[in-house]
């Protein structure tokens, strides 16, 4: 699969001269290429072998000789709903970089929606100090049921935050293997009777034909005022059930750093809930994101030089 030398990388990000040279140390007599040195020499797509972190969609029936490309994230439902980079023999590998800065994020949603941060901030906006409506919704994690959708690499993590916040965690993965992540583990066809119990549900799923509503009515009506915290892709829940479950208590609060539709348009009913937190999709980042995921890139590409098998390779078939 792999050649020894000289194989041809195009490159769709800027690169610094210290990163150029790391790629020439992983596999040396590289031939670097950028989008503009396919623009001087169309039929040079055809010589490309490795692709970072993005190939154009324009390009894909042309890379004849890809036979790997590296995406610098972990979701590839994207790429994939292109039917020529889904059908194309070339390997995908993605990056797994985002398990603390995600957990933070979505424990953040999470204990802001619990101790009613959200509604103290609101408060804080307006000069005063208003104890009594607090209250009024103010909850508690210890003790409850988390329920985390989604056992990768971030939602053993989730996992693991859980079971230190003292609650019970209940995994759901598609394989349904025991984890030692969580106190149980079930498939998806257990998911109603899991989120009857649960107090938070924690969703983690990647952007697959399988995983699209995921969370609908039938899964909210049987919820008792769990919280939903989604930091996975926004059609795992169907939004229109969820804001009827947001307003008459069925589902006691939402944090969105995902949504469906994205990004969330002007004048959304979820705008307006006060018991929902909303961030634009930035919780799997954090400072250094592009240096890391460069460094997946170069240590995948010296195991490619070898010939060694490349770490996180993508399912093209199940999405992820």
């Amino acid at each position: 699969m792999a050649m020894n030398t000289g194989p041809v990388i195009l490159v769709t990000t800027a690169l610094t001269d210290a990163q150029q040279a790391r790629l020439r140390s992983a596999a040396p007599g590289c031939r670097i290429v950028t989008e503009k040195d396919l623009d001087a020499d169309p039929g040079l797509v055809r010589r490309v072998q490795v692709c970072y972190p993005r190939l154009p969609s324009r390009l894909w029936l042309q890379a004849e000789s890809l036979q790997w490309l590296q995406s610098s994230s972990a979701g590839v439902d994207g790429l994939l709903a292109l039917p020529e980079a889904r059908r194309h023999p070339s390997a995908l590998t993605n990056v797994h970089i985002h398990a603390h800065c995600l957990a933070e994020h979505l424990w953040g949603m999470a204990l802001m929606l619990a101790r009613n941060l959200h509604g103290a901030l609101r408060a804080q906006d307006r000069g005063t100090w208003e104890t009594e409506p607090l209250l009024k919704d103010l909850g508690g994690l210890a003790g409850g049921l988390l329920c985390v959708a989604g056992l990768g690499v971030i939602g053993a993590q989730c996992a693991a935050i859980g079971r230190v916040m003292g609650m019970r965690v209940v995994g759901i993965s598609r394989h349904g293997r025991p984890s030692a992540a969580v106190d149980e583990v079930v498939g998806p066809e257990r998911r109603r009777e899991v989120f009857a119990e649960a107090r938070l549900v924690m969703l983690l799923l990647p952007g697959t034909r399988e995983t699209a509503g995921f969370v609908g009515k039938t899964e909210m009506d049987v919820m008792k005022a769990a919280w939903i915290v989604n930091g996975g892709r926004g059609p795992a829940v169907v939004t229109d059930e969820l804001v009827k479950a947001l307003q008459d208590g069925r589902v006691r609060g939402a944090g969105l750093d995902v949504t469906d539709p994205e990004p969330l348009p002007d004048g959304h009913p979820l705008w307006r809930l006060p018991n929902v937190i909303i961030s634009p999709h930035y919780g799997g980042n954090h400072p250094g994101y592009d240096e890391e995921a460069f460094t997946v890139f170069c240590d995948n590409l010296g195991r490619w030089v070898r010939g060694e098998p490349l770490h996180d390779v993508v399912d093209k078939a199940a999405g992820y």
